[in-house]
C-alpha cells in the first residue's frame, strides 16, 4: 500500500455499535432494496447469505475487509469465491466472525432441520406421545428442506442459469459490494483505497496464481447507496466499465493494461455435496424410524418378510419411493407410509437441484471462457492515462484549469512514488484520464523534470507524457520573419538537445560541434496532436523543433547564436530532454505543447508568461477532448 493510501485510509478500531449505527445509515437510503441484494444476496433457501448488516459490518471490520473513513464513507469488500478457501484458511479469514459470515448461509439452511432431527430421537422415548411427537419433528424438518428448495433455491437457480456479470466477477475478484458515500466528490479517493486494501488482503493472505492475471477491483453499482454516488462512481478516473455486455459492474484499477484471469483454473462452486448430504441424512433418520415401526407391526405376527423391517431395507424402500418404486417392499405402517410419500417430493427436489447445477456449472465456465473477460480486457484497455508536466506554478494552474472548465471535475491532489500530483478526471468519449504533476526547472537537479519524471513514470504508469508550459519562441515576426506571435502554441515534433557539445580552438578561434541528439517526438501524439488542430479556433499551433538545454536563454546575443546553428529550430525550453531521456525504453509515449511567452532575449514578465500557459493548457485539452488520441498497444 502507498504511503499516501496508508495516510487516508487509517487503520479502522472495529465498534459494533458505530457498525450498527452505519447499517441503519444505509438501511434508511431509498436504494437499500438493490443494495440489499448486493451485499446481502438470497441464500440457497429463502432466506439470505449473509447475517443482518450490522453484524456484517462487523465482521468485516474485524478482518480488514471494510474500508472505514467515517459513518458517511465507507466500503465493504469480498475476496474471489474462487478463492474462498485461501482466504478462510488465512489469519485474517479464519476468525469466528468471519466463519459465521462465510456460513451463514448453510447454518441457516441445515442447522434448523439438523436440531429438530435430532430433537426426535430423544423425543421418540418419551411414553405414549413420544413417537407422535417425534414423527412431527421430522415431518417439520422434511417441509423446512421442502420449503427451502422449492421456494427458494430452484427457482433462484432457474433465474440465474444464464448467468451474470456479478456471478463472474464475484468469481474471480476481489468486489465491492457495499459502498456508502454521502460526498459523491469522495468517491474516487475511496475506490483507490478500497482498491489498495485488496491489493494488501491479497498480497497477506492469499498466496500468488498466475491464474489471476492483473489485479482489479470489481464495484457493483448496485451496491452503491445513493444516485449521487452512482453517478460520481461512473466517472471516477480509476473506475471503468466493463462493456457493453456486462452493465452493472464497473472495474477499479489505477492505470496499467489489464491480463485476464484463466477462469478454468479456478475450483468449480457447487452446493451439490452439502445437498447430497443433507438428503442423506434425512433418508437415514426416517429409515430408522420406519423400521422401528414396521418391525413393532410385524413382530407380533411373526412375518417381516417384504416389510421394510430392519434399517438397511428401510432405507432401500425409501431411496426407491424417490422414483415411485417399492422395491418390492410393502410398508403396513402410517408412519412408513407417510415417510413414503414424503420421499417423492424429496427425490424431485434433488433431481432437479442437481439437474440445475450441472447446466449452471457448464454454463458458467462456457461463459466465462467465451465472452466474460474478452470484452473485458478491450474495454479496460481502451484506457488512456496522460501524465502532463509542469514546472512554474502558472504552468500547473493553467493545466488544472483549463481541464477543470471541460470536465467541471475538481482537482484532487494526491501523492505517488513521493512526489504530490493532481488528479483531474477524465476527459472526452474515450474517458481520458488526465493527471499533472510539477518539477524543478532544468534537468540537473534532484528534482528536476529527468528525475521527477523517471520517478514518476513507474507508479503512474502513464500511456502519454505531455510536458506543457512556457517557452521562447524562435520564428518570430519581429526578430526572424516568421510567423509566431507571443501567445502562439509549439508542438515539438523533434527535440535537439544542445547542451552536449565539443568546444575547440582552431586558427586561434574558438569552434562548438554540437552532439546533442536530435529525436522525434512519439508517433501517435505527433499524429494525434496535428489532427486536432482541425476545429481549433485558439492560438495558432506551430509543430517543428524545439531546442533543449539546462541555460535559462535570455540573452539576444545568445538566442542569436542558436538561431544561426538551429535554422529550422521553431523555439527553446529547458526541460524537454529530460522528458525524453526518462521515458526511453519504456512504453510512455513523449510530447512538448509550450505557449511563446517570450523571444529568449529578456522581456519575459507574467504579463507573457500567462496568457502562453493558457494557450498551452488549451490547447492539450482540446486535442485530448477531440478523440484523436490513440489507444496504446499494450504487450
Amino acid at each position: 500500500m502507498s504511503a499516501s493510501s496508508a495516510k487516508q485510509n487509517p487503520p479502522f478500531e472495529p465498534d459494533l455499535a458505530a457498525c450498527r449505527a452505519a447499517a441503519r445509515a444505509v438501511r434508511a437510503t431509498a436504494l437499500w432494496p438493490q443494495v440489499r441484494d448486493a451485499v446481502r444476496p438470497p441464500g440457497v433457501g429463502i432466506h439470505r447469505s449473509r447475517p443482518p448488516l450490522g453484524l456484517l459490518l462487523y465482521a468485516a471490520a474485524r478482518d480488514g475487509r471494510l474500508v472505514w473513513r467515517s459513518a458517511d464513507e465507507f466500503a465493504l469488500l469480498e475476496p474471489p469465491i474462487a478463492r474462498g478457501r485461501e482466504w478462510a484458511g488465512s489469519d485474517a479469514g479464519r476468525t469466528w466472525l468471519g466463519r459465521m459470515d462465510r456460513w451463514w448461509d448453510h447454518l441457516v439452511f441445515g442447522v434448523p432441520p439438523l436440531l429438530l432431527l435430532a430433537l426426535s430421537v430423544p423425543t421418540s422415548l418419551v411414553p405414549r406421545v413420544g413417537v407422535l411427537l417425534a414423527l412431527l419433528l421430522i415431518c417439520t424438518a422434511l417441509l423446512y428442506i421442502v420449503a427451502q428448495m422449492s421456494l427458494g433455491l430452484i427457482p433462484r437457480s432457474l433465474k440465474r442459469m444464464r448467468g451474470t456479470s456479478e456471478d463472474t466477477a464475484r468469481g474471480l475478484h476481489w468486489t465491492v459490494v457495499l459502498i456508502h458515500l454521502t460526498d459523491p466528490a469522495k468517491a474516487d479517493r475511496l475506490l483507490r483505497a478500497a482498491l489498495d486494501r485488496s491489493q494488501h488482503l491479497t498480497r497477506a493472505n492469499i498466496r500468488p496464481d498466475v491464474a489471476e492475471g492483473t489485479h482489479a477491483l470489481m464495484c457493483l453499482e448496485r451496491a452503491i447507496t445513493t444516485e449521487e454516488a452512482r453517478q460520481a462512481v461512473s466517472a471516477a478516473p480509476s473506475a471503468t466499465g466493463s462493456g457493453p455486455d456486462q452493465t452493472g459492474v464497473r472495474v477499479v484499477l489505477d492505470g496499467g493494461g489489464f491480463v485476464p484471469p484463466d477462469p478454468g483454473a479456478h475450483r468449480p462452486i457447487s452446493f451439490i455435496p452439502v445437498l447430497l448430504i443433507g438428503t442423506a441424512l434425512v433418508v437415514g433418520v426416517a429409515g430408522l424410524l420406519t423400521a422401528d415401526a414396521e418391525a413393532a407391526a410385524c413382530a407380533t405376527a411373526g412375518d417381516c418378510a417384504d416389510r421394510p423391517a430392519t434399517w438397511i431395507d428401510a432405507m432401500t424402500w425409501l431411496a426407491y419411493r424417490m422414483v415411485l418404486d417399492d422395491a418390492g417392499l410393502i410398508p403396513a405402517t402410517t408412519r412408513a407410509r407417510v415417510f413414503g410419500w414424503l420421499m417423492l417430493p424429496l427425490g424431485l427436489v434433488v433431481l432437479l437441484c442437481l439437474v440445475i447445477a450441472g447446466r449452471r456449472q457448464a454454463s458458467t465456465f462456457r461463459k466465462r471462457q467465451e465472452r466474460t473477460y474478452a470484452h473485458l480486457e478491450t474495454t479496460i484497455n481502451r484506457r488512456i492515462r496522460v501524465l502532463v508536466l509542469t514546472v512554474l506554478d502558472i504552468e500547473r494552474d493553467a493545466v488544472i484549469s483549463a481541464v477543470t472548465a471541460e470536465n467541471g471535475r475538481r482537482a484532487e491532489p494526491d501523492t505517488l512514488g513521493g512526489y504530490p500530483i493532481f488528479r483531474l478526471g477524465r476527459l472526452g468519449d474515450q474517458g481520458t484520464e488526465v493527471l499533472v504533476a510539477q518539477s524543478a526547472q532544468g534537468i540537473v537537479t534532484p528534482a528536476s523534470m529527468m528525475l521527477t519524471t523517471e520517478r514518476l513514470i513507474p507508479v503512474v504508469q502513464p500511456d502519454y507524457v505531455i510536458l506543457a508550459g512556457i517557452c521562447f519562441g524562435l520564428w518570430s515576426r519581429r526578430y526572424d520573419d516568421g510567423e509566431q506571435e507571443l501567445g502562439d502554441v509549439v508542438v515539438s515534433e523533434y527535440v535537439q538537445n544542445v547542451d552536449h557539445r565539443k568546444v575547440t580552438d582552431e586558427d586561434g578561434s574558438e569552434r562548438i560541434i554540437w552532439r546533442g541528439e536530435r529525436v522525434q517526438a512519439s508517433t501517435p501524439l505527433l499524429l494525434a496532436f496535428k489532427a486536432a488542430t482541425h476545429g481549433w479556433t485558439g492560438r495558432r499551433v506551430h509543430f517543428g523543433s524545439v531546442l533543449s538545454g539546462s541555460t535559462l536563454v535570455s540573452s539576444a546575443a545568445l538566442r542569436a547564436d542558436l538561431h544561426r546553428e538551429f535554422e529550422e529550430a521553431s523555439a527553446g525550453e529547458m526541460e524537454l530532454t529530460g522528458v525524453y531521456v526518462a521515458t526511453a525504453g519504456r512504453r510512455s509515449g513523449w510530447i512538448m505543447v509550450k505557449g511563446i511567452s517570450d523571444w529568449g532575449t529578456g522581456e519575459l514578465t507574467d504579463d507573457t508568461r500567462r496568457p502562453a500557459a493558457a494557450a498551452a493548457a488549451a490547447f492539450v485539452v482540446h486535442a485530448l477532448t477531440v478523440g484523436t488520441l490513440p489507444v496504446p498497444t499494450r504487450g
